[in-house]
């Protein structure tokens, strides 16, 4: 497939990637004129029609956080899913890159991922195969996943249940510790490198980064190095909540490892020929500072692009400048949680002391491009660190500006330390929240509250007197009285209205019946009881389907003219060449006695009607109608016997629609 190749309604543009099982590809949606993501697979393989049927399902969940199914299709030997478009959105794996994110930014990422995941778990669809390479992350903040059941399904995994939710819970802690380490922990392919892995697994976050929160560090231990944690991705989400829905911009991530660092070898005590010793004083002042406060101080140039931090003892503990697109100059310091004041008071102290060299290691300014900036920041180093040699090597002055500073980074840790605090204090104050409003019935009762009053007077509870007890006893057997009363009076009108001699064939019956057939024939004019109607239906027999309007035909006895049956409509009046006729049948229940038929027909119209044991339009003749409307009433000319009274049409009236039928309102057989 070729960019301009078109599929169904869209047209593809460029490929994005190989998937397995298929590719990624931009494309055009030329009906809606919007941009869209296909995922284009072979028709014929074998993963495709599962990975078509998932994406059906997965259409139908939603949520924010995942990325939309519009469509499914095949079309010359591929088959395709659309997908909303996100063309703003770098993925998690380029997020993340060789130096993993901060703590909280990997905590709300991850927290949308659970959220998404969990919504689908409960419409009964689950992920299982997720990596960074599948959560997208657009400019204005937004988590978006992709492939939804269809990743797996193309990869041929295939997990349900309760073994599906512990699974897609394992791959949000995976995305979890790619963000805090910078690698990826599960077997399944990823654009990060793997972690490295001993006999229970991978280490935990806090062994390879710094400033990694005990909670994450404690759910990516149990679950990717013990085997427990989470059970599903709303277990995750409790149990890390909450996080900020903002996205952090601008911070230092922590970086596993400082190899890439350039350092600068400065001798205790030299000066740099082309600075003053007042430059040289006032940047050692700022270093000094910065040592005695541990780790983190910055001391600034004079261009305020140039930065040169004071590193830790450690040289896997280094912080890197990052910023985040739209928020570009904010910057916030991590430090170490466990660095106490008096620690680095010490590390100072030892600093001002020791006579050997010291190495600075100098942060990339972000205009790497300018040669003189840069030579500019390593005077400022070899500056600085020649000013704090110094600093300790003065007296009185030197003691009375480390006392000073030492001071500060006391003060600067304390209010460190109760920000953490405070933080996890209202953490856990929300987890309660939570926990108090989710509990039923744990609300505390006092003995003071006094007793509702009663809503009956006290004597309602004493027993009936047996004035009362009678008076009830007698209520109840007028009741009784009165149902049997109206009861023999139903009874005795049973089969009032209808003759069950005739009904059972009796020889009573049949012998009064005979009676009236040799009385006179067709002399009795409407003067007989109508017989009962058992059933109707059309009767359209061969070259006819049989059928003819069957739902309409109980409308012919159901006592009312003006609800009517009517045949299908034909091409012309005689049935568009293609039938001689059609009709409509009455079923009596048994064979009867018939003197006369009277039709209402709303439209003229030429009938015959045949009575017999069979539905038939031939047979024993009762009368036919010749182009009348209205009430007609036919009656044979000799005794006619049958159990089936058919109403045989063989013309048609053109009715409102420009086609021709033909129409009964009422059927009355004596």
């Amino acid at each position: 497939m070729n960019p301009g190749t078109e599929l169904g309604r869209y047209t593809v543009e460029t490929r994005i990637e190989e998937i397995p099982g298929g590719e990624r590809w931009a494309a055009r949606d030329t009906t809606l004129d919007r941009d869209v993501t296909l995922v284009v697979m072979p028709s014929d393989a074998d993963s495709t029609a599962a990975a078509l049927d998932a994406a059906r399902r997965a259409a139908g969940v939603e949520a924010a956080q995942l990325v939309r199914i519009l469509d499914v299709g095949s079309e010359d030997g591929l088959s395709f899913i659309a997908e909303d478009a996100v063309g703003d959105a770098t993925t998690y794996t380029e997020a993340i890159g060789t130096d993993g994110l901060p703590a909280e930014e990997v905590r709300r990422i991850t927290g949308e991922v659970a959220t998404g995941i969990e919504a689908a778990r409960a419409r009964g669809l689950h992920h299982l195969a997720l990596t960074p390479d599948l959560v997208l992350l657009t400019g204005d903040g937004r988590v978006k996943v992709q492939g939804l059941a269809t990743a797996a399904a193309l990869a041929g995994i295939e997990t349900e249940g309760e073994e599906a939710d512990r699974d897609d819970a394992t791959g949000v802690v995976a995305l979890a510790y790619a963000g805090l380490t910078g690698t990826w922990p599960l077997d399944r392919p990823s654009g990060l490198p793997s972690a490295t892995r001993d006999g229970s697994g991978p280490p935990p976050p806090s062994r390879v980064a710094v400033g990694v929160p005990g909670d994450l560090d404690t759910i990516c231990r149990e679950t990717l190095g013990e085997g427990t944690g989470p059970d599903s991705p709303g277990d995750y989400a409790a149990q890390i909540a909450p996080w900020s829905r903002i996205p952090l911009a601008g911070a230092l991530r922590t970086a596993p490892s400082a190899a890439d660092e350039t350092t600068q070898t400065v001798p205790t005590g030299s000066r740099s020929d082309t600075e003053t010793p007042d430059e040289a004083g006032g940047t050692g002042a700022a270093v000094a500072g910065g040592a005695l406060a541990g780790g983190a101080a910055v001391a600034s140039a004079a261009d305020g692009d140039e930065t040169t931090a004071i590193p830790r003892e450690s040289d896997d503990e280094v912080t890197r400048e990052i910023n985040l697109r739209q928020r570009e100059g904010v910057t916030a310091t991590i430090t170490r949680g466990d660095e106490t004041p008096a620690g680095r008071s010490q590390r100072s102290r030892a600093a001002r002391d020791d006579d050997s060299t010291q190495r600075l290691p100098r942060e990339r300014s972000r205009d790497e491009g300018s040669r003189d900036e840069s030579a500019h920041g390593r005077r400022t180093a070899a500056a600085a660190a020649a000013a704090a040699a110094a600093a300790g090597a003065v007296g009185t002055g030197g003691k009375v500006l480390g006392d000073r500073l030492g001071k500060a980074a006391k003060t600067a840790g304390g209010r460190s330390r109760e920000a953490i605090h405070d933080a996890r204090a209202r953490r856990e104050a929300i987890r309660a929240d939570q926990r108090t409003r989710s509990s039923l019935g744990s609300a505390p009762t006092t003995a003071e509250v006094e007793a509702p009053a009663p809503l009956l007077p006290a004597e309602a509870g004493a027993p009936p007197s047996r004035r009362q007890a009678n008076l009830v006893l007698v209520v109840m057997a007028g009741f009784v009285a009165l149902a049997c009363l109206f009861g023999g009076i139903g009874a005795s009108r049973i089969g009032s209205g209808s003759d069950l001699g005739r009904i059972l064939g009796g020889d009573e019956t049949t012998a009064v019946a005979t009676s009236e057939d040799t009385g006179g024939s067709g002399s009795s004019s409407g003067g007989g009881e109508p017989l009962a109607i058992a059933n109707a239906a059309g009767y359209d027999p061969a070259p006819g389907d049989g059928v003819e309007h069957n739902a309409e035909a109980p409308r012919v006895y159901d006592g009312n003219p003006d609800t009517t049956w009517t045949t299908e409509g034909y091409g012309s009046e005689a049935f568009g060449g293609v039938k001689q006729g059609v009709g409509i049948t009455v079923d009596l229940g048994q064979s009867q006695s018939i003197s006369s038929v009277t039709l209402q027909l709303p439209t003229s119209a030429q009938a015959t009607v045949f009575a017999g044991e069979q539905p038939a339009n031939s047979g024993t003749e009762v009368g036919r109608t010749q182009g009348r409307t209205g009430e007609v009433e036919l009656q044979p000319s000799s005794a006619v016997n049958g159990r089936y009274v058919t109403v045989w049409f063989t013309s048609l009236t053109p009715s409102d629609d420009g086609r021709y039928r033909a129409a009964l309102g009422e059927i009355t057989v004596r």
